[in-house]
């Protein structure tokens, strides 16, 4: 009898060790990618940051460009100022109405048209500019979007490992009650016999 429940008692120390093993690998397993993602979110955080400051840079350069395009727009109205005066000096000299307005209307003809054609490439260069700066924020919503996705799934992936985690306690719970029932039913029976055999 001694003997039959010590062999009971060490193979359900061993079933209880090997249980042990398993959760234990299995919670190394759910450090290791837990590990994993933390990395890749950190990854995603610096590219996100780069993508930001990369979006900084651009428009710090289109207020450049248009703070350049303002001092050529006044350089060349102090041009075209200085050259009036130069033709009304001219005309001065020449004494000549008529010469004095062909000019002048040539002039105006010209400053009329360079105004038209820079508001035009303006224009053009600022639609340019707002259409890549809405696809840039489409392309940040949309990441955005993924991001929220991804730690949903990561958020109901959470929640199913911790529901395994617990069916597998319940499991291990089950299983030694299940042992610890049939080592008392075995002692039983034993003692049963013993008894049968004391009489006999």
């Amino acid at each position: 009898f001694n003997v039959e429940s010590q062999r009971l008692k060490d193979q359900q120390r061993e079933q209880e060790r090997l249980e042990d093993e398993r959760v234990l690998e299995h919670q190394q397993q759910k450090d290791e990618r837990e590990a994993a993602l933390e990395a890749e979110q950190e990854q995603l955080h610096w590219e996100k940051e780069k993508e930001l400051a990369q979006l900084r840079a651009k428009q710090e350069q289109a207020q450049d460009w248009q703070a350049e395009r303002d001092a050529l727009r006044a350089k060349r109205n102090q041009e075209a100022a200085d050259w009036e005066w130069q033709q009304q000096e001219l005309e001065k000299a020449q004494r000549r109405a008529e010469r004095e307005q062909q000019l002048r209307q040539d002039w105006l003809q010209q400053v009329a048209q360079k105004e038209q054609h820079l508001a035009m490439q303006m224009e053009q260069d600022r639609q340019e500019f707002q259409r890549m700066l809405r696809a840039h924020q489409e392309h940040l919503e949309e990441e955005k979007l993924q991001q929220e996705q991804r730690e949903l799934r990561q958020h109901a992936h959470a929640q199913y490992l911790q529901r395994q985690i617990q069916e597998l306690q319940q499991q291990r719970q089950r299983k030694r009650a299940a042992v610890i029932e049939e080592g008392r039913q075995q002692e039983q029976e034993i003692r049963q016999r013993s008894q049968r055999l004391a009489q006999l």
